[in-house]
């Protein structure tokens, strides 16, 4: 194994290297065996379809099933007794918990909860069991980190024993963060916080999905000292004391722990419960909170930021990786053909044939497959017995288990192919496309007979029973198109692959420069393709009368994908949604028209016109709309923005240095702000 790399997010010298189960903590002083709560499930849906046949916890992550990473946090921990709270797939996970050796290191039981649909459901569910007896570890089965737990534990324990407080029921880990190191694709991921220096208490948490930072003042008579955070990323693992448990089973309500169980501790009149923070600075810590994350981690993993949690360290399942230079790791019994390329990134599992002239780049192979002659594969993830025909053409996509592409067939970037899908020979499924065989999971409790079911209902079971679309995976294929559920829109959000995912991480200032103008003409395609596409998502929702909050999460993902800001979205948005408008001749039919569309889209318009600047650009956009030939003799701009002031949309300050910019644009934009006053 060659050493971790120097610097980065928590490095570690080779001589920390050990076997899963070597290392006992001091924390198990003898007397109480330290117990731990896996959440098998996420509660979301992010990553369909790919969990449609496996739960999320057992889908490989660079070769080994996502849970074994969390267990070995486990191990290192000193966690003796481990409760894995199960709702989907528990049979599965079950009979891995049965024959996984990582899991005959603890006292394992899978509480198999199939009705429950949140953290809080699942927590209620545990303390339902009597299970509980003392401090534990509670933490999420999909969670990678290499962050020692041991001080956090010590830290919880001396709070409560050696100081004598009880009310302390709960110890967040935190990892410090920049924020432009973060993809905030969630509200969940991107948080600020106010901790009090001198105890660590926990006084303010909010996600930054609101117009800056809000605290309310009250909370300083307390904590005259506090220190507002916006470094840190919340690390998935949190030190609970017993109390926690009660609480969720008292307040029925509570099911997340970020927007409910936080929250409702921190700012509750009657509660004395305190939440204190334990800030590392060192080591790593993800999670796949989707295909995007998936992606991110993976990386991270092969490139070392993880270490000991690589490859070649071979701690999970029998595994035989080496470590090749450059960047390459290959398990036993691979075949390689003298002609073939392998590229950097790249993991390739025991059991797989690679052809002749085949080219692989920055990609995960699993076990048992099958390259052919000529294939290009670059920045794929294949899980175990995929085959991939000779010349076939595969670019950031994912492939499930026993998954076929036929020879000089062709998959676009962002697609993913569920477990079992045959795309025939010189097909190309094109790019963000999801093909599928297995149904939609139904979830417990639903209602399964047919009676009392609309046409429309009876329509979508009918083309669920659709298994195959020839149309899409060719005429010997298997599979078809999936679309995202009512409640799967999130998995639109964060494909797999968003810009820039793979750069690299030393960047040649000289050949960025060199490159600059060529790279210009593709920057100006990426803008007009984004405004195209935002400007589609919009005008769609606002047609067929989308939900805000669907609406601002498909404009979130393409945001991601195009690297661009809130103003970038809020210009296009309000543009769009005021284009909508049925011309009319009449100046007081346009003003309640305009007014109406801005009252009605409020949620959204707030969404992305964050900051005084970001609203400052959407009137400049504006001034485009109220300048059209159809609306210049209306004179919009003054009742649009005195709509948007009366709305809470545009501030008082953002309309100022609208008029104040304006001195140094056009005649044009100069008129407009005499016409406001």
């Amino acid at each position: 194994a060659i050493p971790a790399r120097g610097g980065g997010r928590g490095a570690m010298s080779g001589k920390d290297k050990k076997k899963p189960g070597t290392k006992k903590s001091d924390i198990d002083d003898g007397d109480e065996a330290l117990q731990a709560i896996l959440l098998a499930d996420s509660f979301r849906k992010r990553m369909a379809p790919t969990t449609y046949t496996t739960p999320k916890i057992l889908l490989p992550l660079v070769n080994i099933p996502i849970i074994e990473y969390t267990l070995e946090l486990l191990v290192q921990a000193g966690v003796k007794e481990l409760f894995i709270v199960a709702s989907s797939h528990a049979e599965k996970i079950q009979e891995y918990v049965l024959n996984s050796k990582s899991c005959k290191q603890f006292e394992v039981e899978v509480i198999v909860a199939p009705a429950v649909k949140s953290l809080g459901g699942a927590l209620r569910e545990v303390d339902s069991r009597g299970k509980i007896r003392s401090d534990f570890i509670l933490v999420n089965g999909d969670t990678l980190s290499n962050i020692k737990l041991e001080p956090v534990l010590q830290a919880h324990k001396k709070r409560r024993e050696e100081e004598k407080n009880k009310d302390a029921i709960m110890t967040l880990v935190f990892k410090t963060s920049l924020p432009q190191q973060r993809m905030a694709t969630f509200p969940e991921d991107d948080i600020c916080v106010a901790i009090n220096p001198e105890t660590n208490q926990l006084v303010h948490y909010q996600p930054m999905t609101k117009k800056g930072f809000q605290i309310d003042s009250t909370r300083f008579e307390a904590h005259p000292t506090v220190s507002v955070r916006y470094d840190l990323e919340y690390a998935h693992a949190a030190i609970c004391s017993p109390e926690v448990l009660c609480l969720f089973t008292d307040e029925f309500d509570w099911q997340d722990l970020h927007t409910d169980y936080i929250p409702g501790v921190l700012y509750s009149e009657i509660l004395s419960y305190q939440l204190f923070a334990y800030i590392v600075t060192e080591g790593y810590s993800g999670r796949l909170t989707s295909l995007h994350q998936y992606a991110t981690v993976s990386m991270d993993v092969i490139r070392r930021w993880s270490y000991p949690l690589v490859p070649d360290v071979n701690l999970f399942c029998d595994t035989t990786y080496e470590y090749l230079h450059p960047g390459v790791y290959k398990e036993a019994n691979v075949s390689l053909a003298q002609s073939c390329i392998i590229g950097m990134d790249t993991v390739i599992g025991s059991k797989t044939v690679v052809g002749e002239g085949a080219k692989i780049d920055r990609s995960v192979i699993g076990r048992s497959c099958v390259i052919g002659d000529g294939a290009v594969l670059e920045g794929c993830f294949l899980f175990a017995n995929v085959k991939i025909g000779a010349g076939a053409i595969l670019r950031d996509c994912l492939l499930a288990d026993d998954v076929e592409v036929g020879e000089k067939a062709v998959i676009e970037k962002n697609c993913i192919l569920g477990g079992n899908v045959k795309i025939s020979s010189n097909v190309t499924v094109r790019e963000g496309t999801r093909v599928t065989v297995a149904e939609r999971p139904c979830d417990a409790g639903d209602d399964d007979d047919d009676f009392g079911d609309d046409d429309e209902t009876v329509q979508d079971k009918v083309e669920s029973k659709k298994t195959t679309d020839l149309e899409l995976v060719g005429a010997d294929g298997r599979g078809r198109k999936w679309e995202a559920g009512e409640d799967e829109q999130e998995a639109l959000i964060a494909p797999l692959v968003m810009e820039k995912l793979f750069d690299s991480d030393n960047s040649d200032e000289e050949e960025d420069e060199s490159d600059s103008e060529d790279e210009g003409g593709g920057a100006c395609q990426s803008a007009a393709s984004f405004e195209r596409e935002v400007e589609d998502i919009v005008r769609r929702g606002v047609e067929e009368g989308v939900l805000p909050e669907n609406i601002s999460m498909e404009v979130n993902g393409r945001k991601f994908a195009h690297d661009k800001t809130f103003a970038d979205c809020s210009c296009i948005i309000f543009v769009t949604i005021l284009n909508t408008m049925t011309v009319t001749s009449s100046r007081k039919e346009a003003f309640a028209n305009a007014v109406k569309l801005i009252k009605t889209w409020k949620p959204l318009l707030s969404k992305f016109a964050r900051s005084v600047n970001d609203q400052k650009e959407t009137m400049v956009a504006l001034e485009s709309f109220v300048s059209q030939p159809d609306w210049k003799g209306h004179k919009l701009m003054m009742p649009i923005l005195k709509c948007c002031y009366d709305e809470d949309v545009f501030e008082e300050d953002a309309i100022f240095l609208w008029s104040d910019d304006a001195k140094g644009r056009s005649e044009e934009s100069k008129g407009l702000v005499e016409e406001c006053k």
